[in-house]
Formats: structure tokens, C-alpha cells, sequence
């Protein structure tokens, strides 16, 4: 599956594990998206209104302060309703509940995500998911 639908969507990824980043980059790039991946801070939401990203996804399984990166990009207004994912082990309930607490749109398993990441991210931004 392929994004073609008019400019480039951006999508700004949160995550600290390399072998996530790496494997993020190179799926949604092939797809046709607009990828920038930094860590994993409260810092990120700054970025995150600078460059105005059309979707954001969010590691929830590692030790940073995710919750915080979360919640920091929902209290900007330009960012509230920007579409959030976040994945995690499919093992931590309460990682999943509050990931939806804190704002996330959507949460997933890391299974679930790296299975089917171009469909799950489509879907997350609203796009038509076909399958070719």
C-alpha cells in the first residue's frame, strides 16, 4: 500500500529504540510519507508545532516519559486534534490505558504496528486503506 493522496503527509515519530526508528523511517518513506523521528521528551512537542505534522506516533514502551511527550503535545492548540498513535507491548494494559489518558487517538501493540504499519498509520490519518 502506497500514500498518493495529494502533497506529502507528514508524520512525526517519538521513539528512542534505533532498530524502531530505522524501521519506521524506511516503511513510511516507501509509503510516501514525510518522516521525522526524534526522541522521546517533552521537548518533542515544540518540534512537533514547528513542523506541524499531519499525524504523530509515539513509542510507549520504553522508559522516557512518554505520558509527558503526550500530554505536552495536547496542550498546545495546534496541535490537539492532530491524529496521535501510540504502541507499545502488547502485555501492558495500563501502558495502553494511559497512553489514551494522557491524548493518544489510537493505541496499538508494537505487533500490531510493525505488522501492519502503512494500514494502521493510513487509518490513523483518515486515508482510504486499499490494498494492492
Amino acid at each position: 500500500m502506497t500514500h498518493t493522496q495529494g502533497a506529502r503527509k507528514k508524520i512525526l515519530v517519538l521513539v528512542d529504540d534505533l532498530l524502531f526508528t530505522s524501521r519506521i523511517e524506511g516503511t513510511l518513506g516507501a509509503c510516501g510519507y514525510d518522516v521525522r523521528t526524534i526522541p522521546v521528551t517533552a521537548e518533542a512537542a515544540s518540534v512537533a508545532r514547528e513542523w506541524e505534522p499531519d499525524g504523530i506516533v509515539i513509542g510507549s514502551g520504553v522508559a522516557s516519559d512518554w505520558e509527558g511527550a503526550i500530554r505536552a503535545i495536547r496542550a498546545l492548540t495546534a496541535l490537539a486534534q492532530t491524529p496521535l498513535l501510540a504502541f507499545g507491548p502488547h502485555v501492558d494494559t495500563a501502558g495502553r490505558a494511559a497512553a489514551t489518558a494522557a491524548g493518544a487517538t489510537r493505541v496499538v501493540t508494537n505487533g500490531a504496528f510493525f505488522n501492519r504499519m502503512p494500514e494502521v498509520i493510513a487509518r490513523l490519518l483518515g486515508e482510504v486503506v486499499s490494498s494492492q
